[in-house]
């Protein structure tokens, strides 16, 4: 069982909801319902806050080894530098569409956008070069339907790009094709709106959808002749895991993935190892007594032998085992 060493709202008014957390070497951050970025130590003090104007932030990203990347409703991506503790660049979506997920790798980074329609060319999946920031490097606007809510770099080819939606289905890119038509690689249907997703293993994907179903689909290509391996469907998680939600799937970088769920009638939050492969399966739950209350787990990061986790309840909370 892990205990709560310690909790902060970090100046945060009441009845803020915390969305996000990311962390760039010692320093943290968080986006919150308020529009504000805040900056933190581990310790849960305070470094910096900023709150662009109209903005409505709704993602988050680590990005290089010194700055965060936002962006949200303005249509707006900004680089903020966590030495000069302001913004130091920013990248705009040409239609000024809400963003809605970011991803980043190197110098490249992913946006996708929310949808104000459903219909083809309605969304979009941008990637925008920092290094010429003057409009985007890549727009795939021809394979989903409804807003981006995952994007996600394939770790060791990077010139794969994953992009979750709601519309129910997972695209795979190389994003070293301008063509959309000859970027688009791989098409996941998990059937229900994308919650999460991303890469499991190099020929593995993962989706976690909106309404608590868990697939691992295969990434190979079939050869001719040889029916496609069917995704590991782990159907609804909340009996198994005996959760109200799931929030996401969290990777360690030498350690098992882990499912974090929480359940607000039992006011926990559950840490899950994903065992595995062949079959892949659930190990023990570590129990987060109290968690953040009633009010939902929005994120959580891992931390070594801790994590962080941040909710609707507006707190930071550092947990230890």
């Amino acid at each position: 069982m892990a205990k709560q060493t310690g909790a902060s709202s970090l100046g945060t008014p009441p009845d803020t909801y915390l969305y996000a957390l990311a962390r760039v070497g010692d320093c943290l951050a968080t986006i919150g319902s308020d529009d504000a970025l805040r900056l933190f130590d581990p310790a849960l003090k305070p470094v910096a806050t900023a709150q662009p104007r109209n903005a409505g932030l709704s993602c988050l990203q680590a990005f290089s080894t010194s700055a965060f990347a936002t962006a949200g409703r303005d249509g707006v991506i900004r680089l903020w530098d966590t030495r000069a503790k302001q913004a130091a660049h920013h990248f705009s979506e040409p239609q000024g569409r809400s963003i809605s997920a970011l991803a980043s790798h190197e110098h490249i980074i992913a946006a996708g956008t929310e949808s104000n329609k459903e219909g083809l060319g309605d969304v979009s999946v941008l990637l925008y070069d920092t290094r010429h920031p003057a409009a985007p490097l890549r727009n795939y606007a021809e394979s989903h339907t409804d807003s981006i809510t995952q994007l996600a770099f394939h770790p060791s080819q990077p010139h794969v790009l994953l992009s979750g939606s709601t519309d129910g289905l997972v695209s795979l890119f190389d994003i070293n094709q301008a063509e959309e038509e000859d970027a688009l690689q791989q098409v996941l249907n998990p059937r229900s709106a994308v919650h999460c997703a991303g890469f499991l293993t190099p020929d593995q994907a993962y989706v976690l959808t909106t309404d608590e179903q868990f697939l691992i689909h295969p990434l190979q290509e079939p050869a001719e002749g040889v029916p496609p391996t069917p995704a590991v469907d782990f159907g609804d998680l909340r009996p198994k895991l005996d959760c109200m939600y799931a929030v996401d799937l969290l990777r360690q970088p030498d350690g098992q993935p882990v499912m974090a769920c929480g359940h607000t009638g039992q006011r926990t939050l559950s840490l899950v190892p994903l065992t595995g492969p062949e079959p892949w399966g659930f190990g023990g739950a570590l129990q987060l007594p109290g968690a953040h209350g009633e009010e939902v787990v929005r994120d959580v990061l891992l931390a070594g032998d801790g994590a962080f986790s941040c909710g609707e309840d507006g707190w930071v909370r550092v947990w230890r085992w």
